[in-house]
Order: C-alpha cells, then structure tokens, then sequence
C-alpha cells in the first residue's frame, strides 16, 4: 500500500490502484484560465478506460482552492502513460503555472462498506 506521494514516483509494479485527493489553491489572477483548462483536460481523462472516477469542486469559503477526488485502475498507467498524454500535458503546464502555493497530495485508502 502506497503512504507517502513520493513513492508514486518510485512504484514500477502494475496493478495497484490510486486514490488521491488533489488540493489546488489557484492565483485569482488565473482563476478563470485554469477552469477553462479543467473544462478541457476533464472529458478527456473520465474518457480514458483506467479512469474509475475523477471529479473536481472549490471550496465554499475560498472558490480559488480545488479538491481533485481521483480513482484510476493502475498507478504505474497513471503515472507513465496517462499523464504523458498531450492533453494532461496542456492541463499541467496551465495548473501548475496558476498555483499560488504546492498542490498537496493525500493518498487515499478505499474503504469497504459491502458487508
């Protein structure tokens, strides 16, 4: 089990599943082109076939900060192929330029409720 985001960048073994949340605090300034950038890069990724969930809102007391809630099948196909992709490319370039402070990264844990 992955603990530490660091470690996404290490794993080589294929079939571990990722969840994460993505905490973003945006530049107001840059407000308005990263959401047209997420407009952009959302479809795209939902689209792809190891995507179990990704979904995106602002907090209510500060509409500058987002929280990615992410689920993909396979991390090491996350990480070295889904993440190469031209369009996740554009979406990085734009995001990253418009943070105002690091993304904070926490790994999530699924949970099973089915018993």
């Amino acid at each position: 089990m992955i603990t530490d985001p660091s470690e996404l960048w290490t794993i080589q073994e294929r079939g571990i599943p990722l969840y994460m949340n993505n905490t973003l605090t945006i530049r107001p300034e840059r407000r308005d082109e990263f959401v047209a950038a997420l407009r952009d890069v959302l479809p795209h990724a939902r689209a792809e076939a190891g995507c179990s969930y990704l979904e995106v809102g602002e907090l209510t007391r500060d509409p500058n900060v987002f929280i990615l809630s992410e689920g993909w099948r396979d991390l090491v196909e996350y990480r070295d192929e889904i993440l190469a992709k031209d369009y996740f490319q554009k979406y990085l370039k734009i995001s990253e330029d418009a943070y105002a402070v690091p993304r904070v990264v926490e790994l999530l844990r699924p949970v099973d409720v089915s018993s």
